[in-house]
């Protein structure tokens, strides 16, 4: 059960990208469970499609560090280029990309495996604070 403290950002639309279907599936029922609306996406090529198509909506980018045809981190650098207002989670169980965190300019990091709060935490540290259109 996740923490009803969790629920605040309702209606915001997420933006999920992980190669292994059973993370975005987990991340999504998370991010489902708070109220938020999901778009997923397999790689990061596929993510990059989806967020220009729809970056006017989507209030909040999760991206996995390590994907093939484009990492995380290759990701976070070309919506930032695009979008510098979008915020981007990276997560991974390989240890943080010290060179792209920064809270600040709207890039955090969590490691995997990580609670459904620990995800919900970091999305609400972001999206409190969002006034997008």
């Amino acid at each position: 059960m996740i923490d009803a403290v969790q629920h605040r950002p309702a209606g915001h639309l997420v933006l999920v990208f992980d190669d292994e279907s059973r993370v975005r599936e987990y991340m999504k029922t998370i991010l489902q469970s708070a109220g938020m609306q999901v778009l997923e996406a397999g790689d990061g090529v596929e993510a990059l499609e989806v967020f220009r198509v729809s970056k006017e909506r989507i209030d909040l980018v999760i991206a996995d560090i390590r994907m093939p045809r484009m990492t995380g981190t290759d990701l976070a650098n070309s919506i930032r280029s695009d979008d510098p207002t979008t915020p981007v989670i990276l997560v991974s169980a390989e240890g943080t990309p010290a060179d792209i965190i920064d809270p600040g300019n709207g890039v955090l990091f969590i490691e995997k495996p990580f609670a459904p709060k620990v995800l919900l935490e970091a999305a609400n540290q972001f999206l409190d604070r969002s006034v997008r259109m």
